[in-house]
């Protein structure tokens, strides 16, 4: 039988529920100034299943973490079989549908983490930590042990991509951010073809 057991399906749920939890009240009173015990007693669960289920309040805003990388990793798995030079541009369309899919989440974490500097600086190293994935994928969708300048330079570019997508869709410039991405994909071809971004 395959599936999710009763027992792990409760304990999602629970999970879900202190996650949620958690986020509106850091949302709504600020991140210091809500402590476990708030988000225990507004969620009704014990301390301890909330250190269980995330150990600290930091890894509550940051829970969505590892489904991102996943979502990544699909995407770049998705591509084997295209060609070299399609790839980058299919695995941004790919990962921004998935990202437009969580605009909710995303618009919940942004207004917890903007103008608290820790959470800023842990949302900039999952940034890199991203673009690090991306850059990895890629070398070895080319085979490579690890990526070269030129990988690098490749999946730097992707996520610049993407964080000009996401600013457009966010001020209404763009319908969705798969349409947002494929702008921003179309002005980075217009720079490099009109030699911006020359050695000389």
């Amino acid at each position: 039988m395959t599936g999710t057991t009763p027992d792990a399906s409760s304990r999602e749920r629970r999970r879900a529920r202190i996650e949620q939890t958690a986020l509106e009240l850091f949302r709504t009173r600020g991140f210091d100034q809500v402590t476990v015990e708030d988000v225990c007693a507004e969620a009704g669960v014990a301390p301890a299943t909330f250190y269980r289920q995330f150990g600290t309040k930091e890894e509550v805003v940051f829970a969505y973490w590892d489904g991102f990388l996943e979502a990544l990793r699909r995407a770049m798995d998705a591509v084997a079989g295209a060609p070299e030079s399609a790839r980058l541009r299919m695995i941004l369309e790919d990962f921004a549908t998935f990202l437009e899919s969580q605009q909710g989440l995303l618009a919940l974490r942004d207004q917890i983490v903007l103008g608290h500097p820790r959470l800023m600086q842990r949302t900039v190293i999952a940034q890199r930590d991203l673009e690090t994935v991306l850059a990895v994928g890629l070398a070895q969708l080319r085979g490579l042990d690890e990526p070269d300048t030129a990988t690098l330079m490749e999946a730097g570019l992707g996520m610049l991509v993407l964080r000009v997508a996401v600013r457009s869709w966010r001020a209404g410039g763009e319908s969705s951010l798969l349409e947002g991405t494929r702008t921003a994909l179309a002005c980075l071809a217009e720079v490099v073809e009109r030699g911006a971004i020359t050695s000389d």
